[in-house]
């Protein structure tokens, strides 16, 4: 029986919708546009997301990494975070320079690597010859914590990272582009700027990576050199990386101490991986949740077109809630027949905007912008949709149940 009147009420919803298809199609336009706003906007957030935490990861168990702060810390991350917000003072951060980079590899010798990276824009040329590369500075110590080897060629001499040279290791796209072989890539000559770099070394291929970009156009630079066309000496942070994760512990206290006898006060933090995974999951979460709830307006908006359209609907009716009640149909009955209207309406435009963000995603995606649909964003999108249009159908189920059949048939 419950079978058959859900049967029944289904066709007449779509009877109803098909025979006023403008004005359904206006109705479920605030949710189509609600749902293709939320299942976007989450699925850019959690891509974002992943992508974000996917490079902390990268970093290895055994990494710590230290920012400078403009206000004093217990110089752990979790004295930052514990630390109230009120008694942090704005200012600029009292950043690293490359001096302290070699203090500290004073300090613990061979024990672990310290080293740190900078991204730089240079308009690059080869002969006459644009190459689209990203140029970085850092040092052996940098190319190893982040896991580069050469296939050709060689690392920096002490020498040339000390005297500043003008020298680089080219990835392999970049090495096919200039010559037939990666041997004869070696010593040919890169306008990096205004200044000519000679090719040491070839990296090792690694790939495109959807977090890191294209690894094998990067143009890696020493650190010194990096740091001289920049004219200026400050580093934005210094990773430090250990032999094992087993004594991580240990070697941030010994950092913590050795910087603040350096600095003369715990104007920076020193961050595990755990430490930033944890923060940026936090920050990242509520920046989706933000978003989606933003984008939420716009369903509520949709519910409201919805429920006043039913109401219109209602209001021409008369007539037909009338001679249904007559011939026995009970308040449940009428009840549950616009309900059923009014959460086919919604999941109609979910299911349209729910396509339409699957189509914007992968858009997005060949412009290489973090997006993440799921499986559970989908049913999200489905139960918005469902839930919006049964809560706003509500009213005009009611008014619809209780019309008293002889005033129905007698207004018409």
């Amino acid at each position: 029986m419950i079978k058959v009147q859900f049967k029944e009420n289904f066709k007449l919803a779509i009877h109803y919708i098909r025979s006023n298809k403008l004005r359904s199609f206006l109705t479920i336009l605030g949710i189509i546009i609600g749902v293709f706003s939320v299942v976007l906007l989450i699925s850019i957030g959690e891509g974002a997301k992943n992508q974000t935490l996917q490079i902390i990861e990268n970093l290895g168990s055994n990494t710590l990494l230290i920012f400078p702060t403009s206000y004093e810390t217990g110089g752990s991350f979790d004295s930052l975070r514990n630390q109230n917000p009120r008694t942090r003072r704005g200012g600029i951060p009292q950043f690293f320079t490359y001096n302290d980079l070699i203090y500290l590899r004073n300090i613990f010798k061979n024990e672990v690597l310290i080293s740190s990276l900078i991204t730089s824009y240079y308009n690059v040329l080869y002969k006459i010859f644009p190459i689209d590369a990203s140029v970085q500075g850092t040092d052996n110590d940098g190319l190893i914590i982040n896991k580069d080897s050469v296939i050709e060629g060689r690392f920096f001499t002490l020498y040339e990272q000390y005297s500043k040279e003008k020298v680089c290791i080219v990835g392999p796209k970049i090495a096919k582009n200039i010559a037939k072989n990666y041997k004869e890539a070696i010593n040919q000559n890169l306008k990096i700027g205004n200044y000519n770099f000679r090719i040491i070394g070839i990296l090792k291929e690694r790939g495109y990576n959807q977090n890191l970009g294209d690894l094998d156009s990067r143009i890696i630079i020493p650190l010194t050199t990096a740091l001289m066309l920049r004219g200026d000496q400050s580093l934005n942070f210094l990773i430090v990386q250990t032999k094992d994760s087993q004594n991580l512990e240990m070697y941030k206290q010994k950092l913590i101490f050795v910087l603040k006898q350096k600095r003369g006060k715990l104007n920076f933090v020193i961050a595990k991986q755990e430490d930033l995974l944890s923060a940026m999951n936090e920050i990242l979460n509520i920046l989706t949740l933000t978003l989606a709830g933003i984008a939420g307006i716009s369903l509520i908006v949709g519910g409201i077109g919805i429920m006043n359209i039913m109401l219109v609907s209602v209001t021409e009716r008369y007539k037909e809630i009338g001679i249904r009640k007559a011939v026995g149909a009970r308040k449940k009955d009428i009840l549950i027949q616009f309900l059923t209207e009014s959460a086919f309406l919604g999941l109609i435009g979910g299911s349209i905007g729910i396509v339409l963000s699957i189509i914007s995603g992968n858009i997005l995606g060949a412009f290489d912008v973090p997006y993440n649909l799921s499986l559970f964003t989908l049913m999200l999108g489905f139960l918005f949709s469902l839930l919006i249009g049964l809560i706003f159908g509500v009213l005009p189920a009611m008014r619809a149940a209780n019309f008293d059949p002889i005033q129905a048939l007698r207004s018409e």
